[in-house]
């Protein structure tokens, strides 16, 4: 395997910088491109003016003595350019990754090596899987905005650590990163949170889980046209903003003991689309929000049993030269509990929530499988623990049982959610008839058919209600 690279490092810059080696060349210090390629152990300058395509720069490798590419690709950060011109660190892979250039190439006068002192990785759990463009385009320009020097912007709002990733401008928002180690109640929690290991800020969580829910819940918003297959771009149908999973290395993250740019200090967390917005639901009064988009946020966060529902956590944007108003659902660490004593939804109080779901609405409730669901998510890395699944079966089971006999959002919403903090849900009630009747020798299965069973014998007397 052939092999050429630059090493910019403070030897070589002195070696670069002794009198008359460039000029050795024919070069000059202040050509505005310079590339200096060490093959077999020689360093072969080489001058590239801002003018130069890219097909003129892969012309020019081929020319080199002992270096022969049959087939060339420019890369950069793993990506192929398809620019003009050449303004970045680049790496040249032969045909079959037989040979190899790896360049450095500066627009000043001066050859410096800045290292980066940042990182941003997807986290890949299945390699069968490939990552949908939009998810690819959001880390890119998340890399890029780092590397313009725009760090990221902790938010003041919530209660875990969740930082504002800037675009390459600094003018503008482009994703917002939440690590697991500084989650509320995590080790690294910058909000001063009492430290466990166990049950979250809401009951039937657990701490250290919620940038999976995050990712969990883009993944099952489905769009209208049913489960996506993969790599998609499709939006969903509540309209979660594309999440994933990211390992991310920064100074400016929470670190109490200190910084090095080292893996140890990486975080993991999730990553997820800035959504531009003029406020949220807490902003302004629920009477403007359209009936639609209420009902797509109440098909959500039923069937994800969501414990933290509020106006603070549902964006308003406005879509088009109409400006009609989108409603945005985010911040869904607080989805998938081991139990609904917990779960709040804000629009359960809005009058819009009285109204029945259209058959546009009915059709896609119907086509929801919880057993596909769970697999989906056991494809994509998280294994949705047996305690949290028993309770994603049966919220999904209420909601389409619930919506099949004509039930209004805030009558499902109703048996989930408790009146007060004391009293039981109704679905809460239903759960402990069933395990009344529960025996060591019942199966899963057998469990939610018996949960089934009493289900509909309540809704049943919703319906003549």
């Amino acid at each position: 395997m052939s092999f050429a690279s630059v090493a910019l490092c403070p030897a070589l810059e002195e070696v670069v910088y002794f009198p008359g080696f460039v000029g050795r060349f024919g070069l000059s210090l202040d050509d505005p491109i310079l590339i200096f390629l060490n093959i077999a152990e020689s360093l072969n300058p080489m001058r590239v003016m801002e003018s130069d395509s890219l097909a003129s720069v892969k012309l020019r490798f081929q020319s080199i003595k002992g270096f022969f590419v049959k087939k060339q690709k420019v890369l950069y950060d793993g990506r192929e350019l398809a620019r003009d011109y050449v303004h970045h660190e680049l790496t040249l892979d032969g045909e079959n990754g037989e040979n190899v250039i790896h360049l450095l190439i500066k627009n000043s006068s001066k050859v410096i090596a800045k290292p980066k002192d940042f990182s941003v990785e997807h986290v890949v759990v299945n390699h069968e899987i490939e990552l949908p463009s939009l998810l690819k385009e959001l880390i890119s320009s998340t890399i890029e905005g780092l590397e313009k020097g725009n760090a990221p912007i902790k938010s003041s709002d919530g209660s875990g650590g969740a930082y504002f990733m800037q675009d390459q401008s600094g003018h503008k928002y482009v994703s917002v990163f939440k690590p697991i180690d500084e989650e509320p109640m995590a080790v690294n929690n910058p909000h001063g949170l009492p430290l466990t290991r166990r049950e979250g800020l809401k009951k039937g969580t657990q701490v250290g889980e919620g940038a999976f829910r995050e990712v969990a819940a883009y993944l099952l918003d489905y769009p209208m046209t049913g489960p996506r297959t993969f790599p998609h771009d499709q939006r969903g149908f509540a309209g979660v903003p594309p999440t994933t999973m990211v390992k991310c290395l920064h100074k400016d993250f929470n670190h109490p003991n200190g910084y090095s740019f080292s893996q140890e200090n990486a975080k993991i967390g999730s990553l997820q689309m800035f959504v531009s917005n003029v406020g949220t639901c807490e902003d302004m009064g629920y009477g403007v929000f359209p009936v639609d988009q209420v009902h797509k946020i109440s098909v959500l966060d039923i069937r994800l049993a969501n414990a933290d529902r509020h106006g603070g956590n549902i964006l308003v944007s406005r879509d088009g030269n109409d400006g009609q108003i989108v409603l945005t659902p985010i911040d869904h660490g607080y989805c998938f509990p081991n139990k609904f004593e917990d779960c709040t939804f804000e629009w359960l109080y809005w009058p819009q929530a009285k109204e029945p779901y259209t058959s546009e609405t009915l059709e896609y409730i119907k086509t929801l499988d919880a057993e596909k669901d769970i697999e989906l998510l056991k494809s994509h890395g998280w294994e949705i623990p047996p305690s949290c699944a028993r309770v994603f079966r049966i919220s999904t089971m209420l909601l389409k049982k619930g919506a099949e006999k004509g039930l209004t959002p805030f009558a499902i919403g109703s048996i989930m959610c408790r009146e007060t903090l004391e009293k039981e849900s109704v679905i809460e009630q239903i759960i402990y008839e069933a395990e009344a009747i529960w025996s060591p020798e019942t199966t899963e299965e057998e469990f939610t058919s018996t949960v089934s069973d009493i289900m509909d014998r309540y809704l049943d007397q919703c319906s003549l209600n």
